[in-house]
């Protein structure tokens, strides 16, 4: 019994490795081809950008104190000069400005220490984006290059806007972006893709960027598979620009799903 146990598990053992090398040896490169054509071909920088309000208040008591009367609540609206709190022994304090109260931790009664924020107060209506980026990136920016804004849950839509500045706080690069306008529930704290464009190129041969391998681009002519040597100029993702190389329009681009691309330029 044992003996013949073993010689099975031989048999089924060889069929398995059988198997796998017969699997190896057909298993194909999920490809298929595109047609190169010419077009325009954007080099941008991408970022998340913070929506920030330019003016934000925290009111804070320099000494321990009670709220004696507190005017406002969360979610509240208010006009400039209105009552927000009134804490006992120091006095009453009223909105330096329009805008919308976000915070009010404490109710009255309660005993507040010094520098803890008893209201706060931000204009909703008065924002701009604050971008964190890469240091390769930031070096790539100056001002008033123009933005591309979209926000998640409103793929369909996309807002212009400009760097305003690049800057740096400790080891962060920021940039900060000014827009026209943004639909008003679009509220500060919320987040946005930001795409910061470098150069643009229009009428340009274009080559799938999944069609490249290191410095060649791999073609189908003549129903054969070949190779030819290029020099590409600006990258986007899914394109590269060809500035040298025995390419035209036409040409069928042989399309590698599970190939990695490195070293085009």
């Amino acid at each position: 019994m044992n003996k013949k146990f073993g010689i099975l598990s031989v048999v089924f053992l060889a069929v398995c490795i059988i198997g796998f090398l017969w699997f190896k040896k057909n298993q194909k490169t999920t490809s298929h081809s595109e047609r190169i054509k010419r077009g325009t071909i954007v080099e941008s920088v991408y970022g998340i950008g913070a929506l920030t309000a330019e003016k934000s208040l925290s009111i804070k008591s320099g000494v321990t104190s009670t709220i004696h009367r507190l005017y406002v609540k969360e979610g509240e609206i208010v006009k400039k000069g209105a009552l927000l709190v009134d804490l006992e022994g120091i006095g009453e304090f009223r909105a330096p400005f329009s805008g919308t109260i976000v915070s009010t931790p404490f109710k009255e009664g309660e005993t507040v220490y010094a520098q803890t924020s008893v209201v706060t107060l931000v204009d909703p209506t008065d924002t701009y984006l604050l971008v964190t980026l890469e240091q390769q990136g930031a070096l790539s920016l100056r001002p008033n290059l123009p933005v591309k804004i979209s926000f998640d849950g409103l793929r369909g839509q996309v807002f212009d806007g400009m760097v305003e500045s690049i800057f740096s706080n400790g080891v962060d690069f920021l940039s900060r972006i000014s827009f026209k306008s943004l639909p008003k529930f679009i509220l500060p704290g919320m987040t946005a893709d930001v795409a910061i464009i470098l150069q643009e190129k229009k009428d340009v041969l274009l080559i799938p960027v999944a069609s490249l391998e290191l410095k060649e681009a791999v073609l189908k002519r003549n129903g054969k598979t070949i190779r030819i040597p290029v020099k590409l100029g600006l990258v986007d993702g899914a394109y590269a620009e060809v500035i040298e190389g025995d390419v035209q329009v036409g040409d069928e681009a042989v399309l590698n799903q599970n190939s990695k691309k490195k070293n085009m330029k």
